[in-house]
């Protein structure tokens, strides 16, 4: 393992233990709010055994039928496409790749064409193909569970005083708030499974744990402007309406995803665009709302806006589907690791935007 492997193992499974073991210890010691934090410490250790076994057994290796990530290398020669466009695990066990010419053993691509890998990354032999990518990864669980472990204040009386007029569901222990947590941490395993193996099945699974977090903050922050906004709906129907719609999307987009592998990157800008425009919406007609006014802290907003921003300029700048035979010469730079950390503390400064939401006129 290189430096840059043994970093994002050490660093990022240090940062999710310490939670993790406070969660636990807090539940042990008789206090009810770290149950949250414990819940999200099973789930990400059943997340992460898939991933353990997956490496181990080589996510099935030469006797799966489940195929490589369409283009996940692309051979060039010089600066035009030669169409190699081989299977992984094709090459990894001797057998020929179709549209290639021979392949050396230990080559991706044939003598004398150079490989373009997926999100810019080298792939490495056996179990885990990009170990950049793929432990960087560990940083969404940390995220998922630090926000788990911060709701604990929220059901301690006297640890943290909340004015009785704020009914925000970021700053209780209930359903939207446990869930998001939940998802944050999704997102760091269906990631690994797809960097870790180059499978088109985990490709899937990658691209579907980004989109329900992106449908999630769009119809959070819907419901916000439709009902909670103006003093309605601020029960049992907000968790039940927003839960139902975001499950509704994200099994349609799920289903056209699993059907239509092109769909999925369409999904991204879907989702992201939804919430994108709420945000706007949000901060054009909470300022004007006629009765009960909810507004966020307008400073949290832009400093996550800003992380997003670069964010998804490294995922644009080491992407191969877009920048394609640009990725020759970064394939050296951990970009897209660094674009996985970078989102996943966007997710956090996510949750403190929601978590900022107070009433500023009624």
């Amino acid at each position: 393992m290189d430096g840059w492997t043994i970093f994002f193992i050490f660093f990022f499974t240090i940062a999710a233990l310490v939670p993790a073991l406070w969660s636990i210890g807090g539940l042990i010691r008789g206090n009810r709010g770290f149950w949250p934090g414990v819940v999200g410490v099973g789930w990400a250790v059943v997340l992460m055994v898939v991933t353990i076994v997956g490496i181990a057994t080589k996510w099935g290796g030469c006797s799966s039928g489940s195929a490589t990530s369409a283009d996940a290398i692309t051979c060039y020669n010089g600066t035009a496409a030669s169409g190699c466009k081989p299977d992984v695990w094709k090459v990894e066990c001797g057998r020929s790749s179709p549209g290639c010419a021979a392949i050396l053993p230990g080559a991706f691509c044939p003598k004398g064409q150079k490989p373009v890998f997926v999100f810019c990354e080298p792939f490495q032999s056996g179990g885990v193909k990009q170990p950049w990518a793929t432990w960087s990864d560990l940083s969404f669980i940390a995220a998922g569970l630090w926000l788990l472990w911060f709701l604990q204040y929220f059901a301690v009386p006297g640890t943290l005083r909340l004015d009785s007029a704020i009914d925000n569901p970021m700053i209780t222990i209930g359903w939207l708030s446990v869930t998001y947590g939940m998802i944050v941490i999704f997102m760091g395993p269906p990631s690994q499974w797809f960097h870790a193996s180059i499978k088109e099945w985990a490709g899937w699974f990658d691209s579907m744990s980004v989109v329900i977090w992106l449908t999630f903050n769009a119809v959070y922050v819907w419901y916000m402007i439709i009902a909670a906004m103006w003093g309605r709906g601020r029960g049992i129907a907000r968790p039940i309406t927003v839960l139902c719609f975001w499950l509704g999307l994200g099994i349609t987009f799920g289903a056209i995803g699993a059907k239509f592998p092109d769909a999925r990157l369409i999904f991204y800008f879907i989702s992201g665009g939804l919430w994108g425009v709420a945000e706007v919406v949000y901060a054009s007609v909470a300022a004007s709302a006629n009765g009960v006014t909810y507004r966020r802290t307008w400073w949290l907003f832009v400093i996550n806006v800003s992380v997003l921003a670069v964010t998804m300029g490294i995922w644009i700048f080491f992407n191969d589907g877009i920048v394609k035979t640009g990725c020759i010469g970064r394939q050296d730079i951990p970009g897209h690791a660094f674009f996985h950390i970078l989102a996943s503390f966007s997710t956090m400064l996510t949750f403190l935007s929601f978590a900022s939401e107070r009433r500023v006129s009624s």
